[in-house]
């Protein structure tokens, strides 16, 4: 579920992606940015369920610096 506190960010996808996405968010009659976020918003749950865990990252680390390489 999408918080009702929304925050708007600008992605740049190549062309055949964005005319991917344009196709579906038709098929499902709803709009791009609302396929976006629902895509985005259920790739975050996947990589939360597979264990990644950015919760205690500092501002700036990358995921291999925290593991030390």
């Amino acid at each position: 579920m999408i918080d009702s506190m929304s925050k708007r960010i600008q992605v740049t996808v190549p062309d055949r992606l964005a005319e991917e996405l344009e196709k579906w968010a038709d098929y499902d009659g709803r709009p791009v940015s609302n396929l976006c976020a629902y895509l985005l918003e259920r790739a975050v749950s996947e990589a939360k369920r597979e264990g990644e865990d950015w919760s205690t990252q500092q501002d700036g680390e990358t995921k291999e610096h925290s593991k030390g390489q």
